[in-house]
């Protein structure tokens, strides 16, 4: 199990405000809206953290509404609390039964180095891989604001396509994200394999180090990065390999060969 942490008062604050507008836009139709990310899972930093919501909606929505639904969320990304907003939009029969190809009605994310929110509209699309996890998360340790518990919403996804996801992410950690961000991805995913725990970034790279999963050097240069007490930097030897040694060790408990893919 996962312990979810007290989320910070003006994150609940903003999301309860999103909620009642995106509530608004659909007519009533909104069925559920739950926080997730570091905000629930103990690692919120407002400096560096996003804001993650998952809306679920009714079958029934309309086009011109999940039209609406984006405009209201490209607007709130002023009032954001932390570093930006990103959410999905999802009807309770997706959510219900998750699975691949992920689809979505609306993803809105923020904008990296001053670029504008980023809305995408999941008609035109198959579907998005991230949200398996933000179904697995939701359901270990998800804040309703609205609507009720996330399991009574949202189905489970099987272990065995978590621990692919998660590998795969280590992969396109490596390739594309900072030493912290890899590192402690890879400690916080090596928790799960063992226990089924979902955690933030920083549980997982105490939880590493202190029962001795991986290089200590390594994971405490990465949580001085996480948490600004040095600057960040790309992921070097060291971390590669203990970031890519953990992918494979997930791999292989999903039955899946090696490789990149997750």
């Amino acid at each position: 199990m996962t312990d979810p942490a007290h989320p910070p008062g003006q994150v609940l604050s903003y999301v309860r405000s999103l909620a009642d507008r995106v509530g608004g836009s659909l007519g009533g139709r909104l069925r559920a809206a739950y926080l997730h990310g570091s905000a629930v899972l103990g690692g919120w930093r407002p400096e560096r953290s996003d804001v993650d919501v998952l809306f679920v909606t009714e079958d029934d929505v309309s086009r011109q509404e999940v039209t609406a639904v984006g405009a209201v969320l490209a607007a709130a990304e002023a009032g954001c609390p932390g570093q930006g907003l990103e959410c999905s939009v999802v009807t309770v029969g997706q959510a219900g039964r998750p699975r691949e190809p992920w689809p979505f009605l609306l993803h809105v994310a923020r904008g990296r180095g001053g670029a504008r929110t980023r809305i995408v509209d999941g008609g035109g699309r198959p579907g998005d891989p991230d949200l398996l996890m933000h179904y697995a998360v939701c359901r270990a340790a998800g804040r309703p604001v609205r609507g009720p518990a996330p399991a009574e919403l949202i189905g489970s996804v099987p272990r065995p396509v978590i621990l692919g996801y998660l590998a795969g992410e280590l992969h396109w950690g490596i390739e594309h994200g900072s030493e912290a961000y890899a590192v402690l991805n890879a400690c916080r995913a090596q928790v799960f394999l063992a226990d089924g725990r979902i955690m933030s970034k920083i549980a997982g790279g105490n939880v590493a180090l202190a029962q001795d999963l991986g290089p200590g050097a390594v994971i405490r240069r990465a949580l001085d990065q996480q948490q600004g007490r040095v600057p960040p930097r790309d992921p070097g030897r060291g971390a590669a390999e203990f970031v890519l040694a953990v992918a494979a060790a997930l791999r292989s408990a999903a039955g899946r060969p090696p490789g990149r893919c997750g």
